[in-house]
C-alpha cells in the first residue's frame, strides 16, 4: 500500500514536471520550474521523512496496544479463573445449606414426633401413676382388713404372732384356763400343716 502511495506521488509529481514545461518555454521559466520541483522534492523527502516517523510512532503505539491486550487477556483469564472458584465455592455452600435445611426440616420432624411421644408417654404415666395410688389405697385397705383380722384372730385364739423370723414360727400363746401366756417356737421344716396345729393344741393343753 505504502509503494502504491509512492509511486502515485512520483508519477504525479513527473506529470506536474512536464505540464510545466510545456507552459515555460524561455530559460527562465525553466529555472523557476527546476526551483519549484526541487522545493517539491524537498517537501517530499520531508513528508518521508515525516511518514517514517508517523510509521515507528505508530508502530510503538500498536506494540504497546498489544501489550496492553495481553497484560488485559492475562488478568481477564485470572479473573475468568478466580470467578470460576468463587461459583464453585458458592455452589458448594448453596449445597451445604441445602444439606442443612434438610438436617433442620428432619430435626423439627423427629422433634415432633418426640414431642409426641412425651406427651403420649406422660398421658401412660399418669394413668399409671393413677393404677399404682389405686392399688397403693387397697393395699393400705388390705393391710388395715389383714391387721383387724390379726387382731381379732388373736383376741380369739390369744396368739401373737413374731413375724421377724420366716424360717420358723414363733409367738406368744395366752392360755386363759392356766392364766398364764407361753413363749413358743415351732420348726416348719419338714411338718405339716396338720402337725403344726395339734403342736399348738398340745401346748395349750399342758
Amino acid at each position: 500500500m505504502e509503494n502504491k502511495q509512492e509511486k502515485f506521488t512520483w508519477e504525479t509529481t513527473k506529470d506536474a514536471m512536464h505540464q510545466l514545461l510545456e507552459c515555460y518555454n524561455d530559460e527562465r521559466s525553466i529555472r523557476d520550474a527546476e526551483s519549484v520541483l526541487k522545493q517539491c522534492m524537498s517537501d517530499i523527502s520531508e513528508l518521508s521523512g515525516v511518514k517514517e516517523e508517523l510509521v515507528s510512532d505508530g508502530d510503538e503505539i500498536v506494540s504497546d496496544i498489544n501489550a496492553k491486550i495481553k497484560e488485559c487477556s492475562r488478568n481477564f483469564s485470572r479473573e475468568e479463573e478466580n470467578l470460576q472458584q468463587i461459583l464453585t465455592h458458592i455452589s458448594n455452600l448453596q449445597d451445604e445449606v441445602s444439606d442443612i435445611r434438610s438436617s433442620v426440616n428432619e430435626s423439627k420432624e423427629q422433634e415432633h414426633e418426640i414431642r409426641q411421644k412425651i406427651m403420649l408417654y406422660n398421658e401412660q404415666a399418669s394413668e399409671r401413676v393413677e393404677q399404682i395410688d389405686e392399688v397403693e389405697v387397697k393395699k393400705k385397705q388390705e393391710v388395715y382388713r389383714l391387721q383387724t383380722q390379726i387382731s381379732l384372730h388373736a383376741h380369739v385364739t390369744g396368739i401373737k404372732w413374731d413375724y421377724e423370723d420366716m424360717d420358723s414360727i414363733k409367738g406368744e400363746i395366752d392360755i386363759p384356763s392356766k392364766q398364764i401366756q407361753r413363749r413358743f417356737e415351732v420348726d416348719r421344716e419338714g411338718k405339716s400343716d396338720f402337725e403344726i396345729v395339734n403342736s399348738f393344741w398340745t401346748m395349750m393343753e399342758t
